[in-house]
């Protein structure tokens, strides 16, 4: 008898944990379905491309954009870490040539309340080359349902270097404990004699580079600092 009241015992246990693990699960997965996440392209997102993100693959597609024959690019990605974590890299404009592909100098020239105007010097491979620009970036966050998304956009500043015009935007969105899914959006015109094709294709090898160079970084930064030194709250242009 006193064999069956032990195991009784100890099925209770086992379905009471088994409980809790479900409600966990439920709890874990209810942020990533508190919004709904698009595709590259635009399109709802497929059970396969989820599928993808949780590998670890970064998804890319290009876009045609009216009057140009270069293209704009639109990545996401998982990162494993929480939204602060991965705004903090974000916006830490001049450690980008530690970790940015092609970035070799970055200067904060001029920083208040509403936006931070930040000079670039990149070295892309042939035929695009040496560039340099001035970029504006704003950031902050905004509500979509429950869900709170950091945004940070720049736009070039005209006739401050020697491309025809790049503009973007990262989004940063709780998916679930301790990861993120990041959008980036990027479009830029090198300028010169730089063929279309040409650009799109440096596009395309450049844009995943980018996000691994985030994922890589932010990594990096979690074994340094661990998890418990990044606060809750993200001021506006705030540091990366």
């Amino acid at each position: 008898r006193r064999d069956r009241v032990r195991l009784n015992t100890v099925v209770q246990k086992r379905v009471r944990a088994a409980g809790c693990a479900v409600v966990l699960l439920a709890a874990s997965t209810a942020v990533s379905l508190a919004i709904e996440i698009d595709a590259p392209d635009g399109s709802p997102l497929t059970d396969e491309q989820r599928g993808s993100l949780d590998n670890g693959e970064i998804l890319v597609h290009l876009t045609e954009v009216s009057g140009s024959a270069v293209k704009k690019a639109t990545a996401i990605a998982i990162i494993d870490a929480v939204p602060e974590q991965v705004i903090r890299v974000l916006t830490d404009y001049e450690s980008f040539p530690e970790f940015m592909p092609y970035c070799q100098e970055v200067r904060i020239e001029e920083k208040d309340k509403e936006r931070t105007r930040v000079r670039y010097e990149l070295d892309f491979p042939w035929p695009i080359g040496d560039r340099h620009y001035l970029l504006e970036l704003k950031s902050g966050s905004e509500s979509r349902g429950d869900v709170t998304v950091f945004v940070n956009t720049w736009t070039y500043v005209p006739d401050s270097g020697n491309i025809n015009d790049t503009y973007g935007s990262w989004e940063v969105i709780p998916e679930g404990p301790d990861r993120s899914l990041v959008r980036y959006t990027v479009f830029t015109d090198p300028g010169g004699r730089v063929p279309g094709w040409a650009a799109n294709v440096a596009t395309n090898v450049a844009v995943p580079g980018v996000i691994e160079g985030v994922r890589t970084r932010v990594a990096e930064t979690l074994k340094e600092k661990g998890p418990a030194s990044v606060e809750s709250s993200v001021e506006d242009d705030s540091a990366e």
